[in-house]
């Protein structure tokens, strides 16, 4: 049996933000990159007191809510602060589905916000946020853009409007649906999967051990730093072997995806695997809940922008 008890840890709320187009708006085809940076920007000048300060140096850095959301440094005094000097990050903004690029003035577009534990109660404050992106504009040009609904998914896995002092869902692993499985069970690669191996890039489909051990780091490291869980090294050492799953079958390419980043001035590259892999073998059916909740908060590097998403298909 598998024990991951930090994932009894792990809360999260899903919000639904969709907008309306007051000019032209031109973003890319992924649209991650995009609202990522006007939401980073827009957020650190809504509550930023130390404009001239780099975030680094800042002596409130572990207090700020833009530091906590989008640096998530470990403090100097954490045991494993040496390995560990940031946090993975406790958010995701995964973009509606659709490939338009153009927006045309009263036509809508917008992204769902997922925050992870501690981060939740920083949601009021986002409202306004919300409102300084429209003003700020996004894409080429800088197209402005208004607020238009608000969302939140609740424990129907329903989205309903949100009160403006309304109080979003808490999910769980307890309120999610965490389906049973047999021997073998297909993971649909919805955005590109980053995983990297002794340094590199991993290009062909990861085994089946490689993928939930990553997986399961990540989510530890989320539950532990933003959700209060224990420490969980011991149980990450002593999880169960996962020798007899096996790739069945794997059809995956590599997507080669690009955004220029302001703050660094450069191009950065998102390439990952897309695609479908099936895997195959006893006890898959232990890892369910694990592979139901990274379904939830994704997998692999760059997940803020909504990269590593898969969904669960099961045979």
């Amino acid at each position: 049996m598998v024990n991951l008890s930090f994932l009894e840890s792990i809360t999260f709320i899903r919000v639904r933000i969709i907008f309306e187009a007051l000019e032209p708006i031109v973003l890319p085809v992924y649209k991650g990159s995009a609202f990522r940076g006007c939401f980073g920007e827009s957020f650190r000048n809504e509550v930023c007191s130390r404009r001239n300060v780099l975030c680094g140096n800042c002596p409130e850095r572990f207090e700020c809510p833009f530091s906590q959301l989008f640096n998530s440094y470990v403090p100097e005094d954490h045991p494993h602060q040496r390995k560990y000097s940031k946090s993975p990050h406790p958010y995701i903004i995964d973009p509606m589905a659709g490939n338009q690029a153009n927006f045309e003035k009263g036509e809508t577009f917008g992204f769902d916000l997922t925050l992870i534990g501690e981060t939740i109660r920083i949601l009021p404050l986002l409202l306004r946020v919300f409102n300084r992106m429209g003003e700020t504009g996004i894409g080429k040009g800088r197209g402005r853009f208004k607020p238009l609904t608000f969302q939140s998914l609740n424990a129907k896995m329903e989205y309903e409007t949100l009160p403006y002092f309304g109080q979003p869902a808490i999910l769980s692993i307890d309120k999610i649906d965490v389906q049973p499985a047999k021997n073998q069970i297909s993971l649909h690669l919805d955005n590109p999967l980053r995983l990297r191996e002794n340094g590199n890039l991993l290009h062909t489909a990861p085994e089946f051990g490689f993928f939930v051990g990553r997986l399961a780091q990540r989510i530890a490291l989320l539950a532990h730093f933003h959700c209060n869980a224990p420490w969980p090294e011991p149980e990450l050492n002593a999880r169960t072997e996962t020798n007899g799953i096996h790739i069945a079958e794997a059809n995956v390419q590599t997507a080669d995806w690009r955004r220029y980043s302001g703050t660094q001035d450069t191009k950065m590259n998102f390439d990952g695997l897309t695609g479908q892999i099936t895997y195959e073998g006893e006890g898959i059916n232990d890892w369910m809940p694990l592979l139901t909740m990274g379904s939830w908060l994704h997998a692999g590097s760059t997940a803020t922008f909504g990269l590593g998403k898969y969904s669960i298909i099961k045979e």
